[in-house]
């Protein structure tokens, strides 16, 4: 169950005989208190690759939104954004993969909750240059400042669109486009 959060407007002013039974209602969805967090993820882990993408060396990434039960299984999923290059069935069965602990609400009860996942595929051939092999992602870099951790990609490789790249490598650093939760239809959880 989802925490709503619904507001009563009364109007303060001399009803008149066309307004005098009138209530309006706003009703919102409210994050949980406490989010989902994902058990058996393993960021230095590279997800799978298709043939594809190897031959044609693509960069790119996948978004997808999960619904999470209130045992934090993943019960479906939809794309916010395809990768293309063959990758869309291996998005689907590495995000049926993944375990959550809950998400709690106020009293500590697990809910059901939605949450939106990426997914990442370096091009492979800058993969293995950088991490040695295709089935690990790139290290991930300390910076005191702006006080997080990134990936070494993120400071060497641009993204697509945005300048000229030594390597003529660029990633694909785009967003989730929540456009497509309406027009993407949910892909159940295989039995």
């Amino acid at each position: 169950m989802r925490a709503v959060s619904t507001i009563l407007c009364l109007a303060l002013f001399t009803p008149t005989l066309a307004d005098a039974n009138e209530v309006i209602v706003i009703d919102e969805v409210l994050p949980p208190p406490v989010r989902a967090k994902v058990k058996n993820f393993v960021p230095t882990k590279a997800p799978p690759y298709s043939d594809r993408a190897i031959l044609t060396n693509a960069w790119t990434r996948a978004w997808l939104m999960l619904d999470l039960d209130e045992t934090g299984t993943v019960t479906r999923a939809k794309f916010l954004k395809r990768p293309g290059a063959d990758l869309d069935d291996i998005a689907v069965a590495e995000v049926f993969k993944l375990d959550f602990d809950p998400a709690r609400d106020d009293h500590g009860r697990p809910v059901k909750t939605v949450i939106i996942w990426g997914i990442d595929w370096p091009a492979a051939d800058w993969l293995v240059r950088v991490s040695g092999t295709r089935s690990a992602m790139p290290p991930y870099v300390d910076l005191k400042f702006p006080l997080r951790k990134i990936r070494v990609d993120e400071l060497t490789v641009p993204c697509r669109g945005t300048g000229p790249s030594i390597t003529l490598t660029y990633r694909d650093c785009a967003k989730p486009d929540l456009a497509n939760a309406k027009l993407e239809p949910w892909i159940g959880r295989p039995r």
